[in-house]
C-alpha cells in the first residue's frame, strides 16, 4: 500500500490539513453565528454562500490553474481562504461573512480542482480504486476529526479562526516543497441535464435531495445544538461523529446496493435516515448523548445517498458518458446544497431548532417516495452486472476520474480535432 500512495504523500497531507481547518470553519461558523443572534433566516443564506462559491469556481477557476500553474494557484486559493478566514471575528457583519463563505468555497473549488487533477494524472491505471479510497479517506477523516479542535478555543473568540486559517495555510507547504509535472487538466465532456433526466430521473432527483439534506445539516446542525444547549464538547461530538459514521457505512450500504436492486435500497435508506431524523427530534432534550448516538446512524445513512444515486444514474448511462454525468450531478448536488440550508432555516425560524430534522425528514421522504415511484413505473436497471458503488469524497470537481472505469473513457476524450496539448513543464 505505501508505493500506491507514497508519490501522493505530500498531496494527501495537504488535502488533510485543507479539510480539517476547513472542517472547523464550518462547524465555528455555524456555532458563533448562533451566539450572535443572527436571525436564522440569514444564517439560513450564509450557510448557502459556501456552495454557491463552489459552484462558481468549478466554472472559473480552470483558466487561472492553466495560466500560472498548480503550485501557485493552490498557494493563491489557499491564501484566499486563509484570508477569508481571519476576517471573521474582525467584522461580524452577517452581510460580509456572507461574502467570506462565497469567497471560501470559490477558493475551496480551485483547491479541488488542482488536488483531484494531479492525482489523476499521476496514477496508473491499476492503481485509481486504490488511490481513490485513500482519497476519501483522507477527506473523510480530516474533515471529521477537524470538528474537535472545536474543544482547543473558545467559540466567542479570535483563537479558533487562526487555528482554521494556520491549517489552511499550512497545506501550502507539503505541495511547494515538492518537485512535480503540473498536470493538465481532465478534459470533460459534459452531459446536459435534459440527458441526464431522460436517462435516469432518480439519479438526478436524488443527487439534488442529497445535496440538500448535507448542506442542510453541516451548516445549520451546530446552530441546532447551540441553540438545544450543547457545550461545545457536544457540539464537536455531534459533528465529528456524524461525519465518521457517513464514512464507515459506506461499504456495507454500499454492498446492498450493489447486490440488490438500487432502488430498493434507496427507498429503504432515505426512509430509514427520515425515521432517524424524527427519532433526533424526539430526543431532542432528553440530554445530548441520544442526539450524538442517532446521529451517528443518521450520518451512516444520509452520506451515502449520493453516491448511491450516483451509481443508480450510471447504471443507466454508457461508459463515454459517466464522466461528464459525475460533472453534472456534482453541479445538481452543488445546488441542492444552495436550496438546503434555505428552506431548512425558514422551517426553524417557525418552530424552532427542532425544524432542521423536520426539513431533512420530510427531504428523505419526498426522496424515498419517488424512489419507490421510479421502481413501480420506471424502465428496469438495464440487464447485466449493474454499475458497482464507489466511495467517493465528500466534495470534489475530478475525483470522478480516479475511478478505474473511466479510464477507458478519458482516452476516449483525447480529441482529434484541435491543437496538440502542450508539453508539461516542472514548475519552479
Amino acid at each position: 500500500m505505501y508505493r500506491v500512495i507514497s508519490p501522493f504523500v505530500a498531496l494527501f497531507v495537504s488535502i488533510g490539513l485543507l479539510l480539517g481547518g476547513g472542517g472547523l470553519l464550518t462547524t465555528l461558523v455555524g456555532v458563533r453565528m448562533s451566539e450572535e443572534t443572527f436571525p436564522t433566516t440569514l444564517i439560513g443564506v450564509i450557510t448557502a454562500c459556501y456552495p454557491v462559491g463552489f459552484v462558481i469556481g468549478t466554472r472559473l477557476c480552470a483558466p487561472i490553474i492553466a495560466a500560472v500553474g498548480h503550485i501557485r494557484s493552490f498557494a493563491a486559493f489557499a491564501a484566499m481562504a486563509a484570508i477569508s478566514t481571519l476576517v471573521y471575528p474582525m467584522l461580524i457583519t452577517p452581510w460580509v461573512w456572507a461574502g467570506l463563505r462565497l469567497a471560501y468555497g470559490l477558493s475551496l473549488a480551485g483547491l479541488f480542482m488542482v488536488t483531484e487533477s494531479w492525482l489523476n494524472d499521476r496514477t496508473p491505471t491499476e492503481r485509481r480504486g486504490q488511490v481513490l479510497g485513500v482519497y476519501s479517506i483522507v477527506t473523510y477523516v480530516a474533515l471529521g476529526g477537524g470538528q474537535f479542535l472545536l474543544l482547543t478555543g473558545r467559540s466567542g473568540g479570535f483563537e479558533l479562526f487562526s487555528l482554521a486559517a494556520m491549517l489552511i495555510a499550512a497545506a501550502v507547504v507539503p505541495v511547494t516543497i515538492t518537485r512535480i509535472v503540473s498536470p493538465e487538466l481532465p478534459s470533460i465532456e459534459r452531459v446536459t441535464l435534459r440527458a441526464l433526466l431522460d436517462a435516469s430521473p432518480l439519479g438526478v432527483v436524488g443527487s439534488a435531495l442529497a445535496g440538500m439534506i448535507n448542506g442542510a445539516f453541516l451548516g445549520l446542525a451546530p446552530v441546532y445544538a447551540r441553540e438545544t444547549g450543547f457545550a461545545d464538547a457536544g457540539i464537536a461530538l455531534l459533528m465529528g461523529l456524524s461525519i465518521l459514521g457517513g464514512f464507515l457505512l459506506q461499504w456495507p450500504i454500499g454492498h446492498l446496493s450493489d447486490r440488490f436492486n438500487r432502488r430498493d435500497v434507496l427507498v429503504g435508506v432515505s426512509l430509514a435516515m427520515s425515521v432517524c431524523s424524527l427519532a433526533i427530534v424526539l430526543a431532542t432534550g432528553r440530554g445530548p448523548v441520544w442526539v450524538i448516538a442517532l446521529a451517528v446512524l443518521w450520518g451512516g445513512l444520509a452520506f451515502t445517498l449520493y453516491p448511491i444515486a450516483l451509481s443508480l444514474a450510471n447504471d443507466f448511462l454508457s461508459r463515454a458518458q459517466m464522466l461528464g454525468a459525475t460533472a453534472g450531478l456534482l453541479l445538481v448536488h452543488g445546488l441542492g446544497m444552495i436550496i438546503g440550508p434555505l428552506v431548512a432555516s425558514q422551517l426553524m425560524a417557525l418552530i424552532g431548532p427542532v425544524g432542521l430534522f423536520y426539513a431533512l425528514a420530510g427531504a428523505g421522504l419526498a426522496l424515498g417516495a419517488f424512489a419507490w415511484l421510479r421502481q413501480r413505473i420506471g424502465p428496469p436497471i438495464p440487464v447485466g452486472e449493474p454499475d458497482t458503488y464507489r466511495v467517493v469524497p465528500r466534495e470534489g470537481v475530478y475525483a470522478g476520474g480516479l475511478d478505474p472505469r473511466y479510464e477507458e473513457v478519458q482516452l476516449e476524450f483525447q480529441f482529434d480535432e484541435g491543437p496538440p496539448a502542450p508539453t508539461p513543464e516542472t514548475e519552479p
